[in-house]
């Protein structure tokens, strides 16, 4: 006579049939399932959609400033470049992604991506690094200094050479605040084989002053924007 199935043997097979749903062919993994765009914390995904069309795919080599430059990361702080990330920098091309700015970045996704880029890019800071900022430089000293540290690669007056651009271009000079060329002019830009404020010179680095100075004196090339009808009063 066949007995029935007790009632625990069939909670175990109940079971089993549940676990094994799982494992069915096309059901797809935790790794792969979909996830909303907030859900998005991995550094690589991130950068991947947010800061790579500008900044390159490997932190270099992008038409905005390298970060996966050491020098430029040792003279930001974290904090700064997460305000930047955060609240983007007003009047250029550079974008707020935080959400309480207009963006689409929750604050933990801000936090993974600044933290990101330190993470992978810095490096112990070098000896005499200058500040970030200082007060505005002199001009007329700072014709002087470019001649000694510039000149070579810029050419005499600033519109190019044979080894860099126009650095007095108005269009240049219109997408680039003070402070960018000042970063500029300590970091270098190593990806485009431009050198940081030590190696301009076989002579010796650049001076603080110097580096203010010859930043007022491409500043002062700035021609001032003509309003047009959309923006008149």
């Amino acid at each position: 006579m066949r007995r029935r199935p007790t009632a625990l043997a069939s909670l175990l097979c109940l079971a089993a049939l549940l676990a094994s749903c799982d494992r069915l062919p096309g059901r797809p993994v935790e790794a792969e399932r979909y996830k909303r765009p907030s859900e998005v914390l991995d550094f690589e995904s991130l950068y991947a959609a947010h800061c790579s069309g500008c900044h390159g795919a490997e932190g270099r080599l992008g038409p905005s400033r390298p970060l996966a430059d050491p020098v430029y990361l040792s003279l930001v702080d974290a904090e700064r470049v997460r305000k930047i990330v955060s609240e983007g920098i007003p009047g250029m091309s550079m974008p707020a992604f935080a959400r309480s700015r207009g963006g689409t970045l929750t604050d933990a996704q801000v936090k993974v991506i600044s933290e990101g880029i330190f993470a992978r890019w810095a490096a112990a800071a070098p000896a005499d690094l200058p500040p970030y900022a200082a007060p505005h430089g002199d001009p007329e000293s700072g014709a002087h200094a470019y001649t000694t540290f510039c000149a070579e690669c810029h050419g005499a007056d600033g519109s190019g050479g044979a080894h860099g651009g126009s650095v007095v271009d108005p269009n240049f000079l219109a997408l680039v605040s003070d402070q960018m060329l000042r970063t500029t002019v300590i970091a270098g830009r190593p990806d485009l084989g431009m050198p940081d404020w030590r190696e301009v010179s076989k002579q010796r680095a650049m001076s603080p002053q110097e580096i203010s100075d010859v930043v007022a004196w491409m500043a002062a090339k700035r021609v001032a924007t003509p309003p047009t009808p959309l923006d008149a009063p």
